[in-house]
């Protein structure tokens, strides 16, 4: 994870989505749903959001290996990184 500033974007984006309780801490090794308690629906209009926050299309075919917010942050960065080319 290259950048902070978008790792903290997407854990605001990840609370405000989910509701998340600000005291429950959020680690670029924590996982969406066992630690932070992200359901299905939840885990859908996370994807939507990341899109809509960030300008980045994620491909359903991607979804299964966006286990943890470093995956998601990595994932950002690397469409990012792909679309800028």
């Amino acid at each position: 994870m290259r950048d902070p500033q978008l790792f903290d974007a997407v854990c605001a984006l990840i609370r405000s989505v989910v509701k998340l309780d600000p005291s429950v801490p959020i680690a670029p090794e924590s996982t969406l749903v066992d630690d932070l308690g992200v359901d299905s629906l939840d885990l859908v209009s996370v994807f939507l959001e990341v899109q809509d926050a960030f300008g980045v299309v994620v491909d359903e075919e991607d979804l299964n290996g966006i286990v943890s917010v470093a995956d998601l942050v990595a994932y950002v960065e690397g469409r990012r990184a792909s679309q800028a080319a």
